[in-house]
């Protein structure tokens, strides 16, 4: 397949992080799973060692049903969910050359994928989903462990009005992106979802990328994981210290709690939902509040439309439900 470019134009969001390969496997009960010899926890993302990974992988070919694959990586996710409302989007990163590369960029399109490189393999992610929609994710990078500041293109990432940061197991990627916050230009504004990976390497060693950052997401646990604390508003106050702008607390059913330089807000949604898959739902979320903030809604009306969007992910699998053009329009409207 062949690599997409677009004119040169300023962008609305690039995103770097990982891409990978999604495949969803249903079980029973992730307990059962637990049982034997694997430690998978319901909303928790891990990576294990090559050989591991396979053994799982054969574990849940025996025993679980694969519901389908999908393209997947978190800020791959919310810049293609930005792309399909019509926003100007590009992606910096790795994939393999092979067919499980190929199809990984075929699920990004409108997005200009100019400056992803191919080679080796590419990154997997199992996904683990049991019948009451609790899930947990297991990650093989591959390529995406080779993405090195070189990669980097400045010049290009220099047109885009926001870079959207999420997370890469390896500590190479890692450095990459740290150096780059030294090198961007002031007029890019970052927005950061460091997952749980980031999380776990604690705020000191992930300080850089925060202290850039206009934007900042993280789920209630990652922010207590990231500051040692047991509130998150708490939390979100500490990591707003450090520089965001504006820290979103994202709260799956329960809404969400934002603080920024102007103060505090808590968003409250009405109503049950129903889940048939929730991967993958907080980059659409990072993706609805985005939009809003390049259409200059008020922070309360981001927090409205990020939520509405991400409740309509969670109605298919993978990328099936995800916003488009006549989500958009609405907010247009609004």
């Amino acid at each position: 397949m062949p690599v997409v470019s677009f004119p040169m134009m300023m962008k609305d969001v690039i995103g770097i992080g990982a891409l990978n390969l999604d495949f969803m496997y249903e079980v029973a009960d992730l307990a059962d799973l637990r049982k034997g010899r694997w430690s998978l926890e319901a909303g928790r993302e891990t990576s294990l060692p090559p050989e591991e990974f396979q053994r799982l992988l054969q574990d849940l070919e025996r025993k679980a049903h694969l519901k389908f694959r999908s393209g997947g990586g978190s800020a791959a996710n919310t810049v293609t969910a930005l792309a399909r409302m019509g926003f100007q989007t590009g992606f910096v990163g790795r994939v393999g050359a092979d067919e499980e590369g190929t199809f990984i960029l075929s699920e990004m399109a409108g997005v200009d994928l100019s400056g992803v490189k191919r080679g080796g393999a590419s990154g997997i992610c199992l996904v683990v989903l049991d019948r009451q929609r609790d899930r947990a994710l297991v990650v093989q990078p591959h390529a995406n462990d080779d993405v090195r500041f070189t990669d980097l293109d400045i010049p290009l990432l220099a047109e885009s009005r926001f870079l959207h940061l999420s997370a890469f197991v390896g500590d190479d990627p890692f450095a990459a992106q740290q150096q780059l916050m030294e090198k961007l230009p002031a007029h890019v504004q970052v927005s950061l979802d460091p997952g749980e990976l980031y999380a776990q390497r604690g705020m000191l060693a992930i300080l850089p990328l925060i202290k850039r950052s206009s934007i900042l997401f993280a789920t209630a646990q990652e922010i207590c994981t990231l500051t040692d604390s047991a509130d998150y508003q708490a939390g979100c106050k500490v990591l707003a210290s450090q520089g965001p702008k504006i820290v979103v607390c994202k709260r799956g059913r329960d809404g969400a709690y934002l603080f920024s330089q102007v103060g505090e807000m808590v968003f409250r949604p009405e109503g049950e939902t129903a889940v048939l898959d929730n991967t993958g739902a907080g980059d659409v979320y990072n993706a609805g509040f985005l939009a809003a903030i390049l259409l200059e809604r008020p922070l309360h009306g981001c927090l409205a439309f990020a939520h509405t969007v991400a409740i309509k992910s969670l109605g298919g699998y993978g990328r099936k439900r995800y916003p488009d053009a006549a989500d958009i329009k609405e907010l247009r409207g609004g």
